[in-house]
């Protein structure tokens, strides 16, 4: 059954068709704000993992794969939920909305919206959910509320009339979890001075308001008429609550329970639905006082985010009410991501991961020193309570947090990066923690410094002006000059390919002629050249330039081998561990980078291209548990079953594992040379990219399916990409395959935007997210005739340039470019099959539209 129920999950996305516990019981979609904590909804509506309290839910040991090995599954640390009261002439039904109160219950995620529907044989009614927080691209601010939206509708299928009362109810934990056996009370209160009814569940005082993790409050809020309770019993037999009290309040002590209600209630005909909208919001601040394990700059004076936009949850739920927009619009951004010809479940994979800055892995700060450069600061862990410090060499593999929220991306390249991490021209790889522990003295990590180079340029190309950079420039020159200096140490010139130390993302510092990282070197050689031209530092460019040259030529005559890149060892370093002859399914990851943010090859084309035939001819595992029997390199953890297919991280086909470990003097160098026989969902995502950048659309796709399928519902929670710990943040390089398949290049600054569709261009259409905002692009080929549309559905775009592919380099005999139906005067030029369609600067607004159809 489970095999089945993964089949079915592959091909139609996330979708689960049965509601038995087995095939709901791993699903948490994250469905609260993002960096305001954590909240699952589960596969039958349940909303689980409330990890907003301060108080952590889980316990974050290792190994890394124990949550691989053992998903978590649903489960209820406190009263909450939902419920329906049907009466049917003088039949009564009452049904909790989850697996306990539904035979037939099935499951669609589509991040960031999650929709359940419920149905049951003995019912007259239907019951769909849409379940999400606020999310707008490009609004960090908005998309960080602590409050989740739960739309129920109703449909009478059945019946001649039906009364149904639909019921929310909460308990309070407002010092529930640490404030036991102090002098204070919960109170519930009923807020009647609003159009909607609202239960608030807070303390009774601000007694402990610094001095308990979890001292703050929760709101229930029902759209429209209805009535709260602030007392509510469980019905008798039956697990759903109902209000008992018309009191405006109620006490008890502090650690006792004390569940509130919020009702609504319509009279329904056959065939006629209504929606009932409920706001659930949270305000818990003391982050402060948070017992997972951190080395925090400023600790004492930092609080979550959201409290400095807020005073309490009834104020959160106030202004999502007063703001409708918000419901709409995010509503609008996942119809506009789904209005796609790319496969549904594809969209799911590639998106999903952004779910992630919605964990408890990523966190953002309020300062109440009032610091700007602390303030609203970003923070995430490698995965959920492990690994601190936005950890460069983990983090700069996304793609989903600069392309999805790129205000949020360029903040955390100021406060952190070239901030708090920046220290005489190095970005420490920890931030804030660098330098503690077992991390003592390795501050430097070689491949997540290039890699931040690398998000730098994105994080400029995804502005909508020059500022960031020229403000930046001083500092990330100095960042850049850093490895140009590393690359001169040993001969006093540079040659494109870095040696001596070079600490990593494999937890050991290596040496040698390491092609994955000099590839990432000579892409932020690129990215730097065409930094500097525009900050108008043409001698740094020309130097960057020369040495992007040199390494063309070097790492693809020296490090080659007529089937993949290889690393050349350090003799005087026998010590450090290496690939050697070994297949490394991240050597291209400075083209990986280099694709992604429009810069040319850094190596020849046909060398990539054969490259990456060699990655999925040689690290391809249709069985992973096969290729762990035979594995010369034994591991500790895994991150695929037995049966499940997967990219291994590095094979040797031609031998080489002898020397692999280097001199392993540990049991900790053993688990990190044991990493090589692992497989990482944020590498196959990378390389998949990478594949479908190159025309390799199918191995990428086959790449991409497996992936999927490990992570269907009959397994695991598709939304938990695990690697060290959950929701592993290297996962979020999920969006770089759809930037690859839509073929998406951006220049804010200028004006220029262009897609070079990868997969079925004969008829593509997809989303795409500028600096501003975001829309739809498509278009259609045939013989003899191009057409294509952009439309904004958000925001603004200042367009000076279109860059498009024709189907044939034939030259252009007519072209007719129209912006809301009007002719636009443009300037047209070729370039073999590149269009390049030059207007006057304009700028687009919400719905407006540019169509040109071109005829060769």
């Amino acid at each position: 059954m489970k095999k089945i129920l993964g089949i079915l999950a592959l091909l139609l996305g996330t979708l689960v068709a049965k509601g038995a516990d087995d095939e709901l019981k791993y699903i948490g979609m994250p469905v609260g704000g993002i960096c305001a904590g954590q909240v699952y909804l589960g596969g039958d509506g349940q909303l689980w993992y409330w990890d907003i309290f301060n108080v952590s839910q889980i316990n974050p040991g290792g190994p890394g794969d124990r949550y691989y090995l053992n998903p978590l599954t649903q489960e209820k640390k406190f009263e909450n939920g939902f419920g329906l009261t049907i009466k049917e002439g003088e039949r009564i039904h009452q049904r909790a909305l989850n697996s306990t109160g539904f035979s037939d219950i099935q499951f669609e995620g589509q991040y960031p919206v999650g929709k359940v529907s419920y149905a049951d044989p003995t019912l007259p009614v239907a019951v769909s959910l849409k379940a999400y927080s606020p999310f707008i691209p490009g609004d960090a601010e908005n998309s960080g509320l602590p409050l989740t939206v739960l739309e129920y509708t109703i449909t009478n299928e059945d019946a001649k009339e039906l009364d149904v009362e639909i019921s929310g109810w909460l308990q309070n934990m407002a010092g529930f979890q640490t404030g036991k056996g102090q002098s204070e009370v919960h109170v519930n209160k009923v807020v009647a001075d609003m159009k909607n009814p609202q239960l608030m569940c807070q303390m009774g005082s601000d007694k402990y308001k610094s001095q308990l993790a979890d001292w703050g409050s929760m709101s229930l809020t029902l759209l429209g008429e209805g009535k709260a309770y602030a007392k509510a019993n469980r019905t008798k037999g039956l697990s759903i609550y109902a209000g008992n009290s018309d009191n405006s309040s109620e006490e008890v002590p502090l650690g006792e329970v004390l569940v509130g209600n919020v009702t609504g209630k319509t009279i329904l005909k056959k065939g006629e639905s209504k929606t009932f909208t409920f706001l659930l919001s949270w305000y818990f601040p003391n982050i402060h006082l948070w017992d997972g394990a951190h080395h925090w700059k400023n600790i004492e004076n930092l609080r979550h985010y959201y409290s400095s936009k807020f005073t309490d949850a009834a104020d959160v739920c106030n202004y999502v009410a007063k703001n409708d927009w918000l419901l709409e619009t995010t509503k609008r951004w996942n119809e506009t991501w789904y209005n796609s010809t790319l496969p549904n479940w594809f969209l799911d994979r590639t998106f999903l991961n952004v779910s992630t800055l919605a964990t408890t892995a990523s966190i953002r700060f309020d300062d109440l020193t009032n610091n700007p450069e602390n303030e609203g600061r970003f923070y995430t862990m490698e995965g959920v309570y492990l690994g601190e410090g936005t950890c460069t060499h983990v983090f700069h593999y996304e793609q989903a947090l600069g392309r999805v929220f790129p205000n949020l991306a360029r903040q955390l390249r100021e406060q952190i990066d070239l901030g708090l991490s920046f220290n005489d021209g190095i970005i420490k790889y920890r931030g804030e923690f660098s330098g503690m522990g077992r991390h003592d003295g390795r501050g430097f990590a070689i491949d997540g410094h290039a890699g931040t180079i690398m998000r730098i340029y994105r994080e400029h190309l995804m502005s909508s002006d020059s500022k960031f950079l020229l403000q930046n420039w001083p500092k990330i020159k100095k960042a850049i000059q850093v490895m140009i200096d590393q690359d001169k140490a040993k001969t006093g010139r540079a040659d494109g390919i870095l040696e001596g130390k070079q600490y990593n993302t494999l937890d050991r510092t290596w040496y040698g002629k390491i092609t994955w990282i000099s590839g990432l070197y000579a892409a932020s050689l690129k990215a730097g050249a065409e930094m500097a031209k525009e900050a108008g530092d043409a001698r740094f460019a020309k130097e960057c330039n020369a040495i992007a040259k040199m390494a063309f030529k070097n790492i693809s005559t020296e490090l080659f081998d007529g089937e993949y890149f290889i690393q050349k060892l350090d003799p005087e370093h026998p010590e450090a561990p290496n690939t050697n002859l070994g297949c490394h399914t991240d050597q291209l990851l400075g083209q990986y980078w280099a694709s992604q943010t429009g810069l040319e090859h850094i190596v020849p084309q046909n060398q990539v291209k054969k490259a990456l035939q060699s990655i999925m001819k040689y690290n391809f595992v249709d069985h992973y548990g096969a290729y762990i029997d035979t594995a010369a390199i034994p591991i500790k953890r895994w991150y695929a079953d037995d049966d499940e297919a997967g990219i291994i991280m590095c094979t040797f086909p031609k031998g080489g594992t002898n020397k692999a470990p280097g001199l392993i003097a540990n049991e900790w160098e053993k688990l990190v040379i044991g990493y090589f026989s692992e497989i990482w969902t944020g590498q196959e995502h990378q390389l998949a990219a990478t594949l479908i950048s190159e025309g390799l659309v199918d191995e990428a796709m086959k790449v991409e399916k497996a992936l999927h399928e490990r992570y269907s519902a009959a397994r695991r929670n598709p939304y938990n990409e695990i690697e060290y710990g959950n929701h592993y943040t290297r996962a979020m390089s999920g969006y770089a395959p759809f930037i690859a398949a839509s073929g998406f290049t951006y220049h804010g600054p200028r004006g220029v935007i262009g897609f070079d569709p990868k997969i079925n261009p004969e008829n593509f259409r997809s989303a795409f997210i500028t600096a501003e905002g975001w829309g739809t692009f498509s278009q259609e080929r045939t013989t003899g005739l191009q057409v294509y549309h952009l439309q904004v559905n958000y925001g603004t775009l200042n367009l000076c340039q279109l860059k498009l592919q024709t189907k044939d380099s034939d030259k252009i005999s007519k072209i007719e470019v129209l912006k809301n139906g009007s002719k636009l005067n443009v300037k047209v030029s070729q370039k073999e099959q590149l269009i390049m369609v030059d207007m006057k600067n304009i700028t687009l607004h919400c719905n407006d539209k540019i169509d040109i159809k071109i005829t060769n």
